[in-house]
C-alpha cells in the first residue's frame, strides 16, 4: 500500500476513527491481530499491522542490512551475560492503544522483560532501532515515532540513516521526549539505559559511509 495512503490511514486512527479503517474494502485487510499473527507465521513476506490493515514490508540495501546486522550484534556482544537481550529484525514489537492494535518489525529491538521462547513478539522493549530508507523515513520519522512513544516500557527510539552519517535518537527524560543528533564519525550513541554503547564506526562498519 502507497506510504501516502498508509499516513492517512494513520492519521484517522488519531482522530478516533479506528473503525474507518477495519472494513473490507482494503484489499490488504485482516480482521484480528490474531489472523494475522496466523498468516504472518507462514508468509513467504513480512508484513506489518496497523489496526486492522496489513502492509507488506520492501526488500533492503545491502548497506541497510550491514547498518541493522552491526546494531544487533555490538549490542548483543555488550548484553552478553546481562538480563536485557537484542533481538533482530525478524522480532515484531506489539502496541496495544484502547481498541487499536498495531505490529511492527524493528531493525533492532532491546528487551528487558525476557519474552516467552515461543512468542513472536516482544511487548516491553526500552530501546528500538530503525534504519531509515528514502520510501519508510517519513513513516519511521512519524508514524512509528507517534506509536512507540506510547510504550511505556520505551526509553530510546534510534533512527539510524543509512544515506548519510547521521543518527538521531528520542530519549524518554522525566516524562518528556529530548532530541539528539549524532553526526560526526567519532561520535558514541551512549544507552545508559542498557549499559551499552555503539561508536559512530561500528553503527556504519563495512558500509559505503565508513570507507
Amino acid at each position: 500500500m502507497p506510504v501516502r495512503q498508509r499516513e492517512k490511514i494513520q492519521e484517522l486512527l488519531r482522530s478516533g476513527g479506528v473503525t474507518i479503517v477495519t472494513t473490507l474494502e482494503h484489499p490488504n485487510y485482516l480482521k484480528t491481530p490474531e489472523e494475522y499473527l496466523a498468516a504472518e507465521r507462514v508468509a513467504e513476506q513480512r508484513h506489518e499491522y496497523l489496526a486492522g490493515t496489513v502492509y507488506s514490508m520492501a526488500g533492503a540495501t545491502a548497506d541497510y542490512q550491514r547498518i541493522a546486522a552491526n546494531v544487533a550484534r555490538h549490542l548483543g556482544n555488550q548484553l552478553s551475560g546481562k538480563r536485557c537481550e537484542v533481538f533482530s529484525m525478524d522480532m515484531k514489537v506489539r502496541i496495544r492503544k484502547g481498541a487499536a492494535t498495531f505490529f511492527y518489525y524493528p531493525d533492532a529491538t532491546v528487551d528487558c522483560s525476557d519474552p516467552a521462547g515461543d512468542s513472536y513478539f516482544a511487548e516491553e522493549p526500552r530501546v528500538i532501532f530503525e534504519v531509515l530508507s528514502p520510501e519508510t523515513e517519513r513513516i519511521d520519522r512519524v508514524e512509528k515515532l507517534y506509536n512507540y512513544q506510547t510504550l511505556p516500557s520505551l526509553l530510546s527510539y534510534v533512527l539510524v540513516d543509512q544515506l548519510r552519517l547521521a543518527v538521531t535518537v528520542y530519549r524518554r527524560k522525566n516524562g518528556d521526549w529530548i532530541v539528539e543528533l549524532l553526526i560526526k564519525k567519532d561520535d558514541i550513541l551512549k544507552l545508559p539505559e542498557i549499559e551499552c554503547a555503539l561508536p559512530m564506526t561500528a553503527i556504519y562498519e563495512r558500509t559505503q559511509l565508513a570507507r
